[in-house]
Protein backbone atom coordinates (compact mmCIF):
# COMPACT_ATOMS: atom_id res chain seq x y z
CA UNK A 1 0.00 0.00 0.00
CA UNK A 2 1.35 3.62 -0.76
CA UNK A 3 -0.04 6.52 0.88
CA UNK A 4 -3.39 6.73 2.03
CA UNK A 5 -6.40 4.87 0.52
CA UNK A 6 -8.38 6.62 -1.50
CA UNK A 7 -11.89 5.11 -0.04
CA UNK A 8 -11.59 5.36 3.17
CA UNK A 9 -9.75 3.33 6.17
CA UNK A 10 -12.63 0.53 7.14
CA UNK A 11 -10.83 -1.38 9.61
CA UNK A 12 -8.26 -1.17 12.87
CA UNK A 13 -5.77 -2.67 11.15
CA UNK A 14 -5.89 0.00 8.24
CA UNK A 15 -5.26 2.83 10.56
CA UNK A 16 -2.63 1.46 13.06
CA UNK A 17 -0.60 0.40 9.42
CA UNK A 18 -1.25 3.74 8.23
CA UNK A 19 -0.30 5.74 11.29
CA UNK A 20 2.61 3.41 12.13
CA UNK A 21 3.66 4.12 8.24
CA UNK A 22 3.31 7.96 8.98
CA UNK A 23 5.35 7.77 12.47
CA UNK A 24 7.87 6.25 10.37
CA UNK A 25 8.22 8.39 7.74
CA UNK A 26 7.33 6.23 4.56
CA UNK A 27 4.10 8.25 4.10
CA UNK A 28 4.41 11.91 2.55
CA UNK A 29 3.14 15.10 4.34
CA UNK A 30 0.32 15.24 1.90
CA UNK A 31 -0.77 11.71 3.06
CA UNK A 32 0.00 11.98 7.02
CA UNK A 33 -2.62 15.13 6.22
CA UNK A 34 -5.00 12.86 4.46
CA UNK A 35 -4.91 10.28 7.30
CA UNK A 36 -5.27 13.22 10.01
CA UNK A 37 -8.46 14.22 8.60
CA UNK A 38 -9.09 10.97 8.36
CA UNK A 39 -9.08 10.35 12.18
CA UNK A 40 -11.12 13.18 12.58
CA UNK A 41 -13.89 12.58 10.59
CA UNK A 42 -13.84 9.02 13.22
CA UNK A 43 -14.37 12.01 15.98
CA UNK A 44 -16.99 14.23 14.21
CA UNK A 45 -19.31 10.92 13.09
CA UNK A 46 -19.83 10.12 16.79
CA UNK A 47 -22.19 13.45 17.53
CA UNK A 48 -25.79 12.96 15.69
CA UNK A 49 -28.76 15.04 16.51
CA UNK A 50 -31.66 13.38 17.92
CA UNK A 51 -34.89 14.73 18.83
CA UNK A 52 -35.66 16.10 21.96
CA UNK A 53 -39.07 18.05 21.81
CA UNK A 54 -41.64 20.14 20.39
CA UNK A 55 -41.14 24.13 20.66
CA UNK A 56 -44.09 26.39 20.90
CA UNK A 57 -44.33 29.68 18.76
CA UNK A 58 -41.51 32.23 20.02
CA UNK A 59 -40.39 29.46 22.53
CA UNK A 60 -36.47 29.45 23.17
CA UNK A 61 -34.36 26.44 22.64
CA UNK A 62 -32.68 24.79 25.90
CA UNK A 63 -29.35 26.04 24.99
CA UNK A 64 -27.25 27.10 22.24
CA UNK A 65 -25.39 25.85 19.43
CA UNK A 66 -24.11 23.09 18.97
CA UNK A 67 -25.98 21.19 21.74
CA UNK A 68 -29.32 22.03 20.73
CA UNK A 69 -30.38 22.96 16.99
CA UNK A 70 -34.07 24.11 16.07
CA UNK A 71 -35.67 22.88 13.08
CA UNK A 72 -38.72 24.73 11.24
CA UNK A 73 -41.24 22.33 9.52
CA UNK A 74 -43.20 23.89 6.70
CA UNK A 75 -46.57 24.44 7.31
CA UNK A 76 -49.59 22.08 5.14
CA UNK A 77 -52.40 23.23 3.92
CA UNK A 78 -53.22 26.27 6.51
CA UNK A 79 -51.36 24.96 9.76
CA UNK A 80 -48.92 26.77 11.59
CA UNK A 81 -45.25 25.76 11.43
CA UNK A 82 -43.65 23.32 13.73
CA UNK A 83 -40.27 24.17 15.89
CA UNK A 84 -38.64 21.08 16.64
CA UNK A 85 -35.50 20.88 19.47
CA UNK A 86 -33.08 18.22 18.65
CA UNK A 87 -30.15 17.43 21.06
CA UNK A 88 -26.93 16.88 20.21
CA UNK A 89 -26.15 13.26 21.23
CA UNK A 90 -22.90 10.92 21.39
CA UNK A 91 -22.78 7.92 20.12
CA UNK A 92 -19.40 5.57 20.36
CA UNK A 93 -20.66 2.87 18.21
CA UNK A 94 -18.46 3.45 15.13
CA UNK A 95 -15.65 3.73 17.47
CA UNK A 96 -15.91 0.92 19.64
CA UNK A 97 -16.79 -1.21 16.39
CA UNK A 98 -13.47 -0.36 15.42
CA UNK A 99 -11.97 -0.68 18.83
CA UNK A 100 -10.96 2.80 19.78
CA UNK A 101 -11.68 5.13 22.36
CA UNK A 102 -11.82 9.13 21.93
CA UNK A 103 -9.04 9.27 23.41
CA UNK A 104 -7.18 6.52 21.29
CA UNK A 105 -8.33 9.12 18.40
CA UNK A 106 -7.06 12.12 19.94
CA UNK A 107 -3.99 10.99 20.75
CA UNK A 108 -3.14 9.78 17.13
CA UNK A 109 -4.47 13.08 16.00
CA UNK A 110 -1.76 14.42 18.34
CA UNK A 111 1.23 12.52 16.94
CA UNK A 112 0.71 13.13 13.73
CA UNK A 113 0.45 16.73 14.35
CA UNK A 114 3.56 16.77 16.18
CA UNK A 115 5.28 15.32 12.85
Amino acid sequence: MQGVPRFGLRTRADFDLLQDKAISGEIRPQGIAILKQHWEGLLSSRWYYAFDRELAEGEQPDGDMPEYYVQEAQAQDGEPAKRVQTKRTEDLTTLNRLGFSVQDVEQAIAVLEAL
